[in-house]
């Protein structure tokens, strides 16, 4: 009994720290879009965005989505959840730690539309993305500020060996998360949309 309370009072801890920490990680990216906007009418002003930065009218499928790096961590941008009332940065790269913090890009681009998120189900994470339903809006905007619409079209269940079922669609968005009792993948498939 002494375990059981001490795993979920650790499980509780996990979720909220992560929580924190993308909060704080989406305010430091939502200042440097502010000062890269700002950087457009003063050019001499530092910006922390690398890469090829191109307005969202001009960006080529091949164009690598430009990054800010925070705490040593590159982010791409943010996924924005307006039905469940989420925000939050996805990195660059996938990786388990950095899944503690934030969602992670799995693979591709929001530039090629095949573009696909992991995080983990913590309640201030991906928890609830089960509950969106058809035609719900998805936003990914760009480490820039370029803004991706999307509308939900399937939420779908997936076996973790499904692996080839999950990055071989026709969709432009999908985003996945481990079920509650982590044995299968929770995602959600999307189509680009005009705003």
């Amino acid at each position: 009994m002494g375990a059981a309370f001490g795993l979920t009072a650790y499980n509780l801890y996990e979720d909220a720290h992560a929580g924190e920490l993308s909060s704080s990680v989406l305010q430091q990216l939502d200042a440097e879009r502010k000062i890269y906007i700002e950087s457009l009418t003063k050019p001499n002003l530092p910006t922390g965005i690398t890469g090829e930065i191109e307005e969202e009218s001009n960006i080529s499928p091949d164009t690598p989505m430009p990054t800010v790096t925070i705490d040593g961590t590159p982010y791409i941008g943010s996924i924005v959840i307006p039905a469940l009332g989420l925000e939050l940065p996805v990195a660059q790269d996938w990786d388990y730690v950095q899944m503690k913090i934030s969602p992670c890009r799995y693979t591709g681009s929001a530039y090629k539309d095949d573009f696909i998120i992991c995080g983990h189900n913590y309640s201030t994470h991906f928890q609830n993305i089960g509950d969106l339903q058809k035609g719900d809006t998805v936003i990914f905007v760009d480490a820039v500020g370029n803004e991706f619409y999307y509308s939900v079209d399937l939420v779908e269940v997936l076996q973790p060996s499904e692996v080839e079922r999950m990055v071989s669609t026709d969709y432009d968005l999908s985003f996945f998360s481990c079920n509650f009792e982590r044995s299968a993948r929770v995602t959600v498939r999307c189509f680009r949309q005009e705003e």
